[in-house]
């Protein structure tokens, strides 16, 4: 199970889905992808049982004075006044108070009291309350202490659940019964009323109120879109909470299925989210709502996004009480003024929090372990109703293959009731069907037509399935890699080749033996075993992985040594299935010797001899179909990401160190380049989780042992002609969301780039460093790649070129000249005949512009030439054709 992190387009690794497969990652790059069939929901969860970030909100005071009392819920009312009669099941909450007053905790403890006599759990609910010193203005704030993804019985099976709904759904504890599942905090410098009466005098914040408003936080009323700059996005890479699937805007769009689906509307990490979460159009909506309010409850969505208030509250305007207007469900908008008093959450709230399983049918299943031996096979279900079943209702769905687009076709069984047991159901399946794959899920339903299911459904209401396998285990391992080093530089240093891989199986039963199989010049040396890790990598989880590295010590190695390496992995299977990668041949690292060190250096990649000043990896100096010229070209297209993380790098680095010059204007890197990698999210950049594939020029002081940006990574949106390019024909990528790009570079797309060695701050004058060229692919969308000219580092620019023509034999045109339009037509007549020509177009000062290849067919040329995108001024026109070159300048005016 392999997680990376997502916002803008997010898929999950291990979900089965009736009808499709979708598996993948969780955390890197947020992005859609395809199903992976031999991985099962149950992994999934267990991969999710572990410390997540929780939400918190915060609650404001307005300095003014409402004068309003709005008094508990009848049912609350009459329990206080008799306290002996007979009660409804309630839930029941116990609060670790700090440094709180008798009179505060007092008021706390009414406000719990209030919530105990409105929701029902069989789970005691813990809250840590903590009176605290916090900013003037702010009353509290709230959050479950925990969270949980995927728990037992939830309904939406990729939700976000607070882990006192979760504990309620699941019908037991899922932390420590000591733990709390509540952490409230609230402002001690801050004029409180104490009362329990709800008659708040002028200039005091009522206590219960604020409790009552935290607690429904930490119950619930609480999730995850957020804002960066003006993008919405997810903020729990990608995962909805179970509040989240229930935001609609005024046109009864659900965020969370136009943000996860296919054809979405409001992307991950876009603009048009981000006008949905501060547009002051969302509401809350749910089947209990509508039947029970006949309404819908309207969002806080102010124009402004505000991480502690926004989207989780109800609308400040819509449900404000005042003076000559009382509303009920007032109690969970973002600001309370003084003198004001709610102690009832409400119709919408109350009614809302059984649409996200306050109230609910809870279908209970521990997920079947698969197994190698073939018998009788009973699956079980606990099935546990706040309201009434449906007579037989229960029910068992399988098939015995992945489900497809075309075959979703289930097979329906009643499962028997346990005799002796209310809610105990099984299924026996008999040993010549338990066989193979099982891919199933159970059912209920109510009274009132509601229908519960275990696995849960996706955020698009897609039912998700478990599985599990029986019989022999013939299936090897999994193993995602891709090397990290490629090269070593200075076999005088200790160095090392880390070794990062993500291997699981597809059973339970797991990894038997991973391990690293090496040579040093085709001598095997002992294997290097790999151990289990679960990495955290700029934050994200990544579980999973198996670590070590190979080290050298300095001067047991020597330029030109190569070592070779292959990562094979076992499972635990009765037959030990093994899986080796790569599948043939073995990962190689070359130790490379450095050439002198430079004060500058050019190179056209023309001559023969160009290849040996770079090492490279998935680059090489080469002629692709349409150019005249050789140049650095990574492979076309280029490959996906495939370590751990999805991800691989691509790099060329020239072997000659370069002494960094003392003057800014000197110590610069000029080249002429292609760059079709897939572009991030429109207004991403680099570094950015919507940031995809990019191109980066770096540079490393230490012989390559770490390395600096010379110049931020880029992509296809650097230049219009490149992201058009990339977008003229976008073929099917690995999932229905993602297209790559069949785009072939041509000549005509070279543009020149400049930048200097020293302005990112990392290197200073005097310096030596190495310059390498590094192409970032993620697992998802690709295009045809990077393509490098004409490399010239330190070289000062070259004079303007005047119009004259280096070779007396032949003649070459330009008209008309000047130009107003853009459009020239050129024309030569050549001493010999040739197949093609390199037409380029440069500016006054003698960078590069475009290049183009033009097709000649004998010894005369006449072409027509578009020159309308460059500005107005003085440009040269270099015919290259053989060894002849032409030259004629032009001047454009519009």
């Amino acid at each position: 199970m392999y997680f990376r992190k997502s916002s803008a387009r997010p898929f999950v690794a291990g979900l089965v889905l009736v009808g499709s497969l979708l598996a993948g990652s969780v955390f890197a790059q947020n992005k859609t992808a395809s199903a992976k069939p031999n991985t099962a929901y149950a992994q999934f969860v267990r991969s999710m049982r572990t410390a997540l970030p929780v939400p918190k909100t915060i609650c404001y005071k307005v300095e003014r004075d409402a004068f309003t009392r709005i008094l508990p819920p009848d049912e609350f009312l009459k329990s206080r006044q008799n306290p002996n009669a007979r009660r409804a099941a309630t839930a029941k909450f116990n609060v670790t108070y700090t440094n709180f007053s008798p009179e505060a905790q007092r008021a706390f403890q009414y406000a719990v009291d209030i919530w105990s006599n409105i929701l029902v759990s069989p789970v005691t609910i813990n809250i840590s309350a903590n009176w605290t010193n916090q900013n003037r203005g702010v009353l509290g704030s709230a959050g479950p202490a925990e969270i949980r993804i995927g728990s037992d019985g939830t309904q939406k099976a990729l939700g976000v659940y607070p882990i006192a709904l979760a504990e309620k759904i699941a019908r037991r504890d899922l932390n420590d019964p000591t733990d709390p599942d509540i952490n409230a905090d609230f402002n001690r410098n801050n004029n409180w009323y104490y009362g329990l009466d709800g008659k708040t005098p002028a200039g005091q914040t009522d206590l219960v109120t604020v409790v009552l408003h935290e607690i429904g936080h930490g119950l619930g009323f609480i999730g995850y879109f957020g804002t960066t700059g003006t993008s919405g996005q997810y903020t729990l890479n990608g995962y909805p909470a179970v509040f989240d699937h229930f935001i609609e805007n005024g046109q009864g769009q659900r965020l969370v299925s136009a943000t996860s689906s296919a054809g979405l509307a409001f992307p991950d990490n876009s603009n048009a989210l981000y006008r949905q979460l501060t547009g002051g159009n969302l509401y809350l909506n749910g089947p209990i709502l509508q039947q029970k309010t006949g309404q819908r409850a309207k969002l806080y969505a102010p124009s402004s996004f505000d991480r502690g208030s926004s989207v989780y509250h109800l609308d400040e305007e819509t449900y404000r009480s005042t003076t000559t207007r009382v509303d009920s469900n007032s109690l969970m908008t973002p600001q309370l003024a003084n003198a004001e008093a709610i102690h009832t959450p409400g119709p919408l709230v109350i009614n809302f929090f059984s649409d996200i399983e306050w109230k609910t049918t809870s279908v209970l299943h521990e997920p079947l372990v698969s197994s190698e031996d073939v018998k009788d096979v009973v699956f079980r279900a606990r099935v546990i109703s706040d309201t009434t079943l449906r007579a037989n209702s229960v029910r068992f769905f399988y098939r015995k293959s992945a489900p497809t687009g075309t075959d979703s076709t289930f097979l329906s069984i009643t499962p028997t009731l346990v005799a002796g047991t209310t809610a105990d159901y099984t299924y026996t399946m008999p040993a010549n069907l338990a066989q193979g794959d099982v891919w199933y899920y159970f059912q209920a339903q109510d009274v009132s037509g509601r229908t519960y299911t275990n696995p849960g459904k996706s955020p698009t209401g897609v039912q998700l399935l478990h599985r599990v396998q029986f019989g022999p285990d013939t299936s090897p391992p999994s193993i995602l890699f891709s090397p990290s080093k490629n090269f070593i530089f200075n076999p005088a240093a200790t160095d090392s080749i880390p070794v990062y891989a993500g291997i699981s199986d597809d059973r339970e039963t797991g990894i038997d033996t991973a391990y690293v199989e090496y040579q040093i010049n085709g001598q095997g040396q002992q294997a290097i075993p790999l151990r289990y890790t679960r990495q955290t990598v700029n934050g994200n989880r990544y579980d999973s992985v198996y670590t070590n590295r190979i080290t050298f010590p300095a001067n047991t190695l020597k330029a030109g040594d190569k070592i070779s390496y292959r990562i094979v992995a076992r499972d635990s299977s009765r037959a030990r299935n093994q899986r080796v990668s790569p599948q043939t041949g073995f990962y190689e690292v070359t130790v490379v010797q450095l050439q002198a060190t430079r004060d500058q250096y050019t190179n056209t990649f023309a001559n023969a001899t160009a290849a040996s000043d770079f090492a490279t990896y998935g680059f090489s100096i080469t002629t692709p179909t349409g150019f005249a010229n050789p140049a650095i070209h990574s492979e076309h297209p280029y490959r996906n990401g495939s370590d751990f993380k999805y991800q691989s790098n691509y790099e060329t680095v020239l072997l000659a160190p370069i002494r960094i010059k003392t003057n800014p204007d000197s110590a610069t890197i000029r080249y002429d380049e292609i760059v079709l990698v897939e572009p991030g999210e429109a207004g991403s950049r680099y570094g950015d989780d919507d940031f995809y594939d990019y191109v980066i020029v770096e540079g490393s002081r230490n012989n390559g042992q770490t390395w600096q940006p010379i110049v931020d990574g880029y992509d296809s949106n650097d230049q219009t002609d490149w992201l058009n390019a990339y977008n003229r024909n976008l073929v099917p990528g690995t999932s229905a969301n993602d297209r790559n790009s069949a785009t072939v570079g041509t000549p005509a797309l070279y543009k020149r780039r400049e930048l200097s060695i020293t302005n990112n701050g990392f290197f200073r004058a005097g310096e030596q460093i190495l310059i390498r060229f590094r192409l970032f692919a993620d697992q998802l969308a690709h295009g045809w790649g990077w393509a490098i000219d004409n490399l010239q580092i330190q070289v000062p620019p070259p004079p303007p070129v005047l119009a004259v023509e280096p070779i007396s034999a032949g003649r070459f045109s330009v008209y008309p000249n000047p130009v107003s339009t853009g459009r020239v037509r050129i024309e030569a007549e050549l001493p010999r005949p040739v197949a093609e020509a390199a037409l380029t177009v440069s500016s006054g000062t003698g960078q590069t512009l475009r290049q183009l290849t033009l097709k000649v067919g004998g010894s005369k040329l006449s072409e027509q030439i578009d020159l309308s995108q460059l500005p107005t001024g003085l440009y040269f026109l270099r015919l290259n054709a053989g060894d002849l070159v032409l030259t004629q300048k032009v001047i454009i005016t519009h």
